[in-house]
């Protein structure tokens, strides 16, 4: 079955009722195909149904809504903490079977949304450590406990917040599409799977106003997780974001099995990125990263089990002595970097910053190629309360086990290869 959607461009009406009833249409008759011609479209949002295809030729161009009210409440979870938010743009709720292909522009209109947020962050939302609804913005594209997912070709922009969110959901595919947010708009993540399961992110580029791709799999207080696993992530573009690939901070319900090749960063402030903190529990585990390119960068590679700046936290959560082992404190092994080249690079060669009681265990770095900058002012290599400001700067390393370095290079520093090295147990270094 195939549904034509045809503009009428000399009104420039909502095409809300009309589309939404083809897609439902399709829905009610086992499936088909939604074709969405060249020209523009006003949106409030759209539903998505099991079994259909999205397709938007070149020139359609959806402009979803920019009015608050015409978004009602949906319930998801937002940063791993279940919540009352607004309806996305374009949703799929328990859906199978849905693809969203072609040349078109999916655009979020994301400006007012972005203005009214930075405000109420000044105001309403200062002293909150929560969004309530009232504050809330739409994902662009988001995907609940659904399954069989292909998003490609599209172009999306302007995203109200997060751009790609799947969330509990598996057999994802996301193929050559491009993300465009403005570099500071608030929070407008690229692609972010959350305790999803067999997920391939190829071939895209992205360029945001935060991260790239963060792969999350809930908080300590998130009521049901679930692992995300079996992720690949090859042959993209990352620009303009303040991470490239980032694991957490929300990583309670665990991540694993994750292989990321071939890709380009390009002023993504960290390139890998890894977060947690004591509290969140769970784990990364199992990662193999090869053949990256980056250039300009605060840092490359960071680990870091202090991160404090997300969420509750207890009061002994930065403290430097070994803390009791419960289900609260997270642990990260078993990651494998390989074949490295990044070039003005402004803070440190490197972070890594395990908890004294739960070291991170078993990580090789190799073939590792490092150009700083040589002109940098001192930066925080990573977001911890008292983290002390580096330029230009080697190694920065504390409480690892079995850290193996092998064949890195750092050009341009301005101190030793290792500008902190303490309780790193079993670590080797060679050429």
């Amino acid at each position: 079955m195939i549904q034509l959607i045809e503009p009428d461009d000399k009104n420039l009406k909502d095409y809300t009722d009309l589309i939404q009833r083809a897609i439902d249409e399709v829905g009610n008759n086992g499936g088909g195909t939604v074709h969405v011609r060249s020209g523009n479209y006003r949106l409030r949002y759209l539903d998505l149904r099991s079994n259909l295809h999205l397709e938007l030729e070149a020139g359609a161009h959806l402009l979803f809504s920019n009015t608050f009210s015409d978004f009602p409440a949906v319930t998801s979870i937002f940063e791993g903490t279940v919540a009352k938010m607004r309806h996305p743009d374009i949703f799929g709720d328990h859906v199978e079977n849905v693809s969203i292909t072609g040349e078109g522009v999916i655009d979020g209109c994301g400006q007012k949304w972005w203005e009214m947020f930075v405000a109420a962050k000044k105001g309403p939302l200062k002293s909150l450590n929560y969004i309530p609804f009232e504050y809330s913005r739409p994902f662009l594209l988001a995907f609940d406990y659904s399954k069989h997912i292909v998003i490609q070709g599209v172009t999306l922009v302007n995203s109200p917040s997060w751009t790609v969110h799947p969330l509990e959901s598996q057999d994802i595919l996301i193929q050559n599409i491009r993300i465009e947010n403005p570099l500071d708009s608030p929070n407008t993540d690229g692609i972010d799977p959350e305790s999803c399961s067999d997920v391939k992110i190829i071939g895209n580029s992205i360029s945001d106003g935060d991260d790239c791709i963060a792969i999350k799999s809930g908080i300590e207080s998130t009521p049901e997780k679930s692992v995300s696993k079996n992720i690949i992530i090859t042959n993209n573009i990352m620009k303009h974001g303040h991470g490239g690939v980032v694991f957490g901070s929300e990583m309670s319900g665990g991540i694993e099995n994750v292989i990321i090749s071939n890709n380009i960063f390009y002023h993504t402030d960290r390139g890998i990125r890894m977060k947690t903190r004591r509290g969140r529990g769970g784990y990364i585990k199992d990662v193999v990263i090869s053949n990256i390119t980056m250039t300009d960068v605060l840092s490359p590679i960071t680990i870091n089990e202090f991160y404090g700046m997300s969420g509750s936290v207890n009061d002994n959560y930065l403290s430097k002595f070994p803390q009791p082992i419960n289900t609260g404190t997270p642990k990260i092994s078993n990651i494998k970097l390989s074949n490295i080249i990044a070039t003005n690079v402004r803070s440190v060669a490197a972070f890594l910053y395990g908890l004294p009681e739960s070291p991170i265990q078993n990580v090789s770095i190799s073939d590792y190629s490092v150009s700083m900058s040589g002109s940098s002012e001192k930066e925080k290599p990573e977001m911890i309360t008292e983290s002390q400001a580096y330029a230009d700067s080697g190694f920065w390393l504390e409480n690892t086990l079995k850290l193996n370095l092998i064949n890195t290079h750092v050009e341009n520093m301005k101190t030793n290869k290792f500008v902190h090295q303490e309780n790193n147990i079993n670590f080797k270094e060679k050429s």
